[in-house]
């Protein structure tokens, strides 16, 4: 047992020699490490390459679209409804001249009659009137002839009877004959004095039966009830077989195709509107509904300003007219213009000339940019002419070709070291 005990002692020692042994050969033989001093290569970076271009400054707004012609019908004569269009209910369109109400006609229609009828009895009136004239007439001629003759005789007996000719008796006769026939003729000439006033007073007559035949034609052409343009219906009111009566509601449409969006345009942003607004220079506008990708835009343009700015928002409202028949093809089949819709409007403003658009990351606090150049970051001061939403337009401090860098960077200063990432130095190779 002894020697067994012995014998492993013997072959660990060994083993552990070998080990060291080997240990201190590896550690012998090693290559010696070289000392390399990293290069400075730069912080990489993404670039934008600057380019100037001419653009509109675009106003962007929200309104709620509102119908530019409301028409909310009432009766305007009572009676029973006969008829109704079959698309007069909420919703339905109706094309211009379309009927959408009939309401009885039949009582109308008699009363335009007897109106007719009682017209030619006047001028029935009239015309035996206008005889009447002329038959006294004639006989105020003859009334007069004779008066001349009774006159004639009656001065020619009393000239006999100075003469003691003629008796006495005789000569009375005369001058009753000759009273006679001027009292006759002033009862013709009474007469036709009062044929004057009954011809004004039938004149009188007609013309009230020509008023009351007007009213009676209106009254009927009002059973009718016309769509006065391309309509939408916003409400029906009434059903066939109702009996309406005078101003009772019967529905309302509105103008299909003319919209109006009231916007309210901040201060700031007047001065982007051209200066030189006016009939036929009132600038253009797009409307979205929806996510701006949503549906293609309508068309419309600014078409004026309100009379005085909200005291609340400090902004002025001005009006925003559509016309849906200018909307894009593909959209008037997809997407009719509804009032209520609430929308965004873009208003095209001024022109401005040389400018360059940047992220509004880009640019920062005091107004400054970081270029690259020659592989080294150099700070410039940039003139921000405008800030909207994600975009920053700079007129002055650039030039075309910068390479504007956009990654972030903490603790930039003027003239540090920075690299370009690949396509980054490619898009400056082909610059060059």
């Amino acid at each position: 047992m002894k020697n067994i005990f012995i014998f492993r002692t013997v072959r660990v020692v060994i083993v552990l020699a070998l080990a060291v042994m080997i240990a201190i050969l590896l550690i012998t033989l090693r290559p010696k490490a070289k000392r390399i001093t990293p290069e400075k290569t730069g912080i990489l970076v993404e670039t934008l390459p600057a380019k100037a271009q001419d653009l509109n400054m675009i106003i962007e707004t929200y309104g709620t679209v509102k119908p530019r012609e409301i028409l909310k019908f009432v009766a305007e004569v009572r009676g029973k409804i006969v008829k109704i269009h079959p698309s007069f209910k909420e919703g339905g369109f109706i094309k211009k001249g379309a009927v959408l109400i009939k309401i009885d006609p039949r009582t109308y229609q008699l009363e335009v009659e007897r109106r007719r009828v009682q017209i030619d009895q006047i001028e029935a009136e009239f015309k035996h009137l206008q005889q009447e004239i002329k038959n006294f007439e004639a006989s105020i001629l003859i009334a007069k002839s004779d008066v001349t003759l009774a006159q004639a005789d009656f001065f020619r007996l009393k000239e006999l009877m100075g003469r003691k000719v003629v008796a006495q008796t005789t000569l009375d006769k005369a001058e009753q004959r000759y009273l006679a026939s001027l009292e006759r003729q002033q009862r013709l000439e009474n007469q036709m004095a009062l044929t004057g006033p009954l011809k004004e007073k039938l004149n009188a007559q007609r013309n009230m039966a020509r008023v009351l035949l007007d009213q009676a034609k209106l009254d009927l052409e009002r059973t009718i009830i016309l769509a006065p343009f391309d309509a939408w219906v916003l409400e029906k009111a009434v059903e066939v077989g109702l009996h309406v009566k005078s101003e009772q509601y019967l529905g309302g449409i509105y103008s299909a195709g003319a919209f109006d969006v009231e916007v309210r345009i901040p201060v700031k942003d007047l001065k982007w509107l051209p200066p030189d607004l006016g009939p036929g220079l009132m600038p253009e506008a797009e409307i979205y509904f929806g996510s701006l990708n949503n549906f293609p835009p309508w068309k419309g343009h600014l078409a004026r300003m309100l009379a005085k700015m909200d005291e609340r928002t400090r902004t002025l409202p001005m009006i925003i007219e559509i016309s849906e028949s200018a909307a894009s093809v593909e959209n008037s089949g997809v997407l009719h213009l509804k009032p209520g819709m609430f929308v965004t409007v873009k208003i095209k403003g001024e022109k401005v000339k040389q400018v360059f658009v940047l992220p509004r990351h880009v640019v920062h606090n005091g107004d400054v940019v970081y270029i690259e150049q020659d592989n080294h970051l150099k700070i410039k001061p940039v003139n921000v002419l405008r800030r909207f939403k994600e975009s920053v337009f700079v007129d002055k401090g650039l030039v075309d070709g910068d390479l504007v860098i956009s990654s972030p960077l903490s603790g930039a200063t003027n003239g540090m070291k920075v690299r370009l990432k690949s396509e980054d130095r490619s898009q400056k190779a082909e610059d060059i």
